[in-house]
């Protein structure tokens, strides 16, 4: 790597940093699960981990060999190796909560993350308290991280097949309406083309509007809000608040509230959802296992039985962006922002949400 480090025909100091991310992290922590639990001394590991950082660092930045090594990280834009490990491993236990039902590891898990499998001789659960302050174990730490988190997969759900999702039965039934670009020009256009179905869809008896908005506060307390139109006015206003969520999963949620009571209604063969995350609709539809499929298996096994109940049953998905300031999106996010708290008693955090914790926590630490 030396010989890249030419200040004439050398890589950028960013390329450096790149190329250390990439190939040499990966590496130098493989299988660093092995070693890096609570109760074990990791004060050699990390001493060898920190001296490579240091001239990792001394060459990407080219400052001298005497500068201090924090300065020099945070110049590079690297976070010291001890917060990324933590990072690293506290995101690797959170994986295991979406392995297979098969796997091994959950014959050693507690029977609530057992997935119904027999339990082994050595589960935790069979442990006496004096044995489980002795025992140190990466699964141990595994155990108690996901007692933390609420359940979210459920891989092998008939759905989320490939062959039997929504989307392949019923593609062409489900239609999403996105601007080309982020440009001014292309936005007023998409706005035009929405006002345009949005009266088509009042005008029609068997259609109707539903226009979604959710956010997270300052205080991980989320809002989400549906409002739905029909004959040119609100017929129905429905909110819902939870707790140490992502925003993707709030958007879900506003989706939910307007879209289910739709979704039931014999009488309504044309539905319109207007959102401003629309990314967040491909989680009801796509196959691969995510953390989010628990929170869309009612919205994804109800979508189904609106397209067979009806041919002429469709969904038609709007993006409406803030920036678009489409009056009646504006009338949501008012109520969104303008909602005040209400208690919610503490509970499990998503396992998004998890993730979310750990990285700003390795960063606010940093």
């Amino acid at each position: 790597m030396k010989l890249l480090d030419n200040l004439t025909r050398g890589i950028l100091p960013l390329q450096k940093r790149l190329l250390y991310r990439t190939c040499v992290l990966p590496i130098t922590l493989y299988g660093f699960q092995l070693w890096f639990f609570k109760g074990v001394s990791t004060v050699y590991n990390m001493t060898e981990l920190k001296k490579m950082q240091r001239r990792a660092v001394l060459w990407i930045t080219g400052t001298f060999c005497t500068s201090p090594l924090e300065g020099i990280e945070a110049v590079a834009g690297l976070i010291p190796i001890h917060l990324y490990l933590q990072k690293l491993n506290s995101q690797h236990q959170l994986r295991y909560a979406t392995i297979l039902p098969s796997h091994t590891i959950n014959f050693l898990l507690d029977h609530a993350h057992a997935k119904n499998h027999p339990a082994h001789k050595l589960v935790i659960s069979s442990l006496t308290s004096k044995q489980k302050a002795h025992l140190k174990s990466s699964i141990k730490d595994v155990n108690k991280r996901l007692n933390e988190i609420q359940a979210c997969l459920e891989p092998n759900y008939i759905l989320f097949s490939p062959s039997s999702r929504v989307v392949d039965h019923f593609s062409s039934r489900i239609v999403f309406h996105s601007p080309s670009s982020s440009s001014n020009n292309d936005t007023i256009v998409h706005i035009q083309k929405l006002n345009q179905a949005f009266r088509m869809s009042q005008i029609g008896p068997h259609s109707t509007t539903i226009i979604v908005n959710g956010e997270v506060k300052k205080s991980n307390i989320t809002l989400a809000v549906a409002h739905t139109w029909t004959d040119n006015h609100i017929t129905r206003q429905a909110h819902t608040q939870a707790i140490n969520i992502t925003s993707v999963k709030a958007k879900l949620m506003a989706i939910y509230i307007g879209l289910m009571p739709a979704l039931n209604n014999n009488n309504i063969h044309q539905i319109l959802v207007v959102t401003d995350a629309i990314s967040a609709t491909n989680y009801i539809l796509e196959s691969r296992p995510n953390p989010l499929q628990k929170a869309v298996l009612s919205i994804a096994s109800n979508l189904k039985s609106f397209f067979e109940k009806d041919n002429r049953n469709h969904i038609y998905f709007w993006q409406c962006s803030k920036k678009a300031k489409w009056p009646r999106h504006i009338l949501v996010d008012d109520q969104v922002k303008a909602s005040a708290n209400v208690f919610i008693l503490p509970s499990k955090n998503s396992y998004l949400f998890n993730r979310k914790k750990e990285c700003d926590s390795a960063l606010i630490e940093w």
